[in-house]
């Protein structure tokens, strides 16, 4: 619905009655133009940002956006799995293979279709396939010019081609995608890089302006319909560098999303941002965390607060073409040449560069091979064995944006830190304490209920709570909500998890039909429910449920798995094998359709090729008890 010039002036003078800001963009009814319309009248700025790491955060994957070097075959000595990167003309693959006794026993090609990250540090992979968009377990690290896994692949962690990019990755590497609501995963169109508009806010009411020949003299005035940053309060100011470069574990506020932050808004308006705190780990850091230990410094701290990113860093431009001089200048507003008291030789040695000193490049605690700039000004320990024999202990989750957050925004801070980063069970024994101070009859209490029981896999629990709750009053008035973190169909999905593993099918079956009516493109909650169709004999509605994932992901290897079993169970052989074999060219190492095709094998005495998969399943999971009943009942059959 298109809007006229005055109506939108009208409705956003409404939303910006608050004083901490006059910005007429600041509204979600402002719409975006994308950062060709501004490049027309601010040309210089648009090629010089371009150039820069945020300009180049996400672009096709084509031979000159790439640092790649393909001489390298990146090895898993876990999965036995080779990765190698090639080129056919200006189109990137990832071949996947597996070589047992010099026979290729397994290969796969993938085409990537984005490469993210500027490559200033690395470049990462991503592909698309009709729509849905997942990382490729290769990364360049482009200053140790080494390929390796991606962050979070490595120690027994390679999910291969599985692992989904979410809305909250990919609005932070790139200008807003077109999501698809009730998806993961999903997108109908993605942009190239970080664009004008992420830090100057939509530009509709600003073209429209300019348009109509309404020019504001800035040099006197601000033009509020555009947001120029440098106009901001150094809150906002440091707030909208923070959306970004304060990355860590971000907890949505309550009907908020991804989407929702706009430059000139304070970012605890729409999410809180948490990191771990630990004694005697001062100077560890995670690399997205500029803003953090910048205002952890001695520098923000004396000057009251009035220290911004942009104090230094010229947005406009790269921080690879500015000279030593430049951020020394920036030094020496606040500090004259006398304050420093390092003896002469080993300033010389550093070529009297204040930040190689008091900002040195340190390695993350997040990222492999990468050493990034400590925006804690400080000055560092030299004898790091001061610190070495001493323990790094917990001392919890601190939101490093707000200083008030909520019980409930507690609470998912520690069930996420538990789920995405690190299981230790301190984290869940934390949201118990916060528990006690949240009302589990509301939507979002529940939520975080569940979610904790679900963690916890305290099932019989969450039974117990759904039932006094009442089933039906849930499922037609509660939990019935969509949004872009699907909050709700989480919460039906857990519980029909928590259902299936208490043996309540029938129950089961209506949270998992309500998940996936709220959250239709979130194909694992489909995967469930047509298994909770099969279960209650809906064969048909089963195998159009499974057909209908593989029409939207044709890479959906569990649904692959579970059309083999369902063909298998109505005794169509052949139809169960071929499904079964796709399965395991997508993924050979698949638990579950290993077992399944090595039983149909033993179900039609097939037992020598059956055996091939039983030896398999024992060397991938020896201890795995499904895998020891297989065994017990080949050893039988033989």
């Amino acid at each position: 619905m298109k809007y006229s010039y005055f109506y939108i002036i009208i409705v956003c003078l409404i939303a910006c009655q608050d004083n901490q800001n006059k910005y007429l963009n600041v509204s979600h009814d402002v719409g975006y133009i994308g950062m060709n319309q501004c490049a027309a009248c601010h040309s210089e700025q648009y090629q010089s940002f371009i150039r820069t790491g945020m300009g180049k955060s996400f672009r096709p994957a084509i031979f000159t956006n790439s640092a790649l070097d393909i001489d390298t075959v990146l090895f898993d000595s876990v999965t036995n799995f080779n990765y190698m990167p090639y080129w056919v003309g200006d189109s990137l693959f990832v071949k996947e293979y597996e070589v047992l006794k010099d026979n290729l026993v397994h290969d796969i090609d993938y085409y990537i279709d984005y490469i993210i990250g500027s490559g200033h540090h690395t470049n990462s992979h991503l592909f698309n396939n009709n729509g849905y968009l997942y990382q490729a377990p290769i990364t360049y690290y482009t200053q140790d010019s080494i390929l390796d896994f991606p962050p979070g692949f490595e120690d027994d962690n390679n999910t291969r081609f599985s692992r989904k990019m979410g809305l909250e990755c990919v609005a932070c590497h790139n200008a807003y995608p077109e999501f698809v609501l009730g998806s993961e995963n999903k997108y109908n169109m993605i942009r190239y890089g970080i664009d004008c508009e992420r830090c100057h806010g939509p530009g509709e009411l600003h073209l429209k302006k300019i348009q109509s020949g309404d020019l504001t003299d800035t040099l006197n005035n601000i033009d509020y319909t555009i947001v120029n940053p440098s106009n901001l309060s150094v809150e906002l100011q440091n707030d909208l560098c923070a959306r970004c470069h304060l990355q860590g574990n971000a907890v949505l506020q309550p009907k908020k999303s991804f989407f929702d932050f706009l430059p000139g808004m304070y970012l605890k308006d729409v999410m809180d941002v948490y990191l771990p705190r630990y004694s005697n780990a001062e100077n560890e850091f995670i690399m997205a965390s500029h803003v953090d230990r910048m205002q952890l410094s001695q520098c923000y701290i004396q000057s009251d607060g009035n220290l911004s990113c942009v104090s230094c860093h010229n947005p406009h431009h790269s921080v690879k073409e500015m000279t030593t001089d430049f951020f020394n200048n920036k030094c020496m507003e606040c500090h004259d040449k006398g304050h420093c008291h390092e003896e002469e030789l080993n300033n010389n040695k550093i070529d009297n560069n204040c930040i190689m000193c008091h900002m040195p490049n340190s390695s993350t605690i997040d990222i492999p091979h990468v050493k990034i700039t400590d925006h804690k000004i400080a000055i560092h320990y030299r004898d790091t064995s001061l610190k070495k024999n001493k323990k790094k202990v917990f001392l919890g989750l601190e939101c490093v944006n707000n200083n008030n957050p909520t019980h409930e925004s507690m609470a998912q801070a520690y069930l996420q830190q538990y789920e995405r980063f690190e299981n230790k069970s301190i984290y869940l024994d934390s949201v118990s304490y916060y528990l006690n101070n949240i009302d589990v009859n509301t939507n979002l209490g529940m939520y975080i209920s569940i979610y904790y029981l679900f963690l916890k896999e305290d099932y019989s629990s969450i039974m117990e709570q759904i039932t006094s709750l009442n089933v039906d009053s849930l499922l037609n008035y509660s939990l019935v909500h969509t949004d872009y973190s699907n909050q709700d169909a989480w919460t039906c999905y857990r519980i029909g998890e928590a259902c299936t593993k208490e043996g309540d099918l029938k129950l089961a079956f209506k949270f998992y039909q309500q998940a996936v009516r709220l959250a239709p493109y979130n194909l694992e909650f489909r995967n469930k429910y047509g298994v909770a169709l099969f279960y209650d004999n809906k064969i048909d509605f089963a195998i159009d449920e499974f057909n209908f994932i593989l029409n939207e992901d044709n890479n959906f290897v569990s649904a692959y798995n579970n059309l083999g079993y369902l063909h298998f169970n109505l005794g169509e052989k052949d139809k169960a094998l071929l499904n079964y074999n796709y399965a395991l060219k997508l993924n050979p190492n698949h638990k579950k359709t290993l077992i399944n095709k090595s039983s149909l094998l033993l179900f039609y005495e097939d037992s020598v090729k059956a055996l091939l998969d039983v030896k398999k399943l024992l060397q991938l999971y020896p201890e795995d008890q499904e895998v020891i009943n297989l065994l017990n009942k080949f050893n039988e059959s033989s």
